[in-house]
């Protein structure tokens, strides 16, 4: 039987502490030995990494601007190559990895980017403690 790990989403306004807290919970976490974790900034505006101490280099919207724009390797498709590159655009850490969301599509479009981000997290959630 494959074993889900336990998930926390935090919403809400913004600057209501939704970071700092998520930032604080990945920690406590990792202090009390329940790692790994998956960390995940479903925020257009990202900065969880920056509470996290650590550097996000690329984001899914940015990884759906490349699969559009860029020549896909021979005998890939562009859903196939955006879940290839979704493994490597994970920043990982001491006791967790962070996946950032990045900007929408379009005018408040996360279609793509909520779409990838589902079926990624299902293939990797098993590596994962906590979401």
């Amino acid at each position: 039987m494959t074993r889900r790990p336990f998930t926390i989403a935090l919403s809400g306004k913004g600057g209501t502490g939704k970071t700092t807290i998520s930032s604080l919970l990945v920690r406590a976490f990792i202090a009390a030995g329940e790692s790994p974790v998956l960390a995940v900034d479903a925020d257009p505006n990202a900065n969880f990494h920056e509470a996290l101490g650590v550097e996000v280099r690329e984001t899914l919207g940015s990884m759906r601007e490349e699969a559009f724009t860029r020549n896909i390797p021979p005998g890939m498709n562009r859903h196939d190559y955006v879940r290839f590159r979704f493994r490597q655009a994970l920043v990982e850490s001491q006791g967790f990895d962070l996946v950032a969301m990045g900007r929408p599509e379009g005018t408040g479009c996360y279609c793509f980017a909520n779409d990838l981000l589902s079926e990624c997290m299902q293939q990797l959630e098993r590596d994962y403690r906590f979401l």
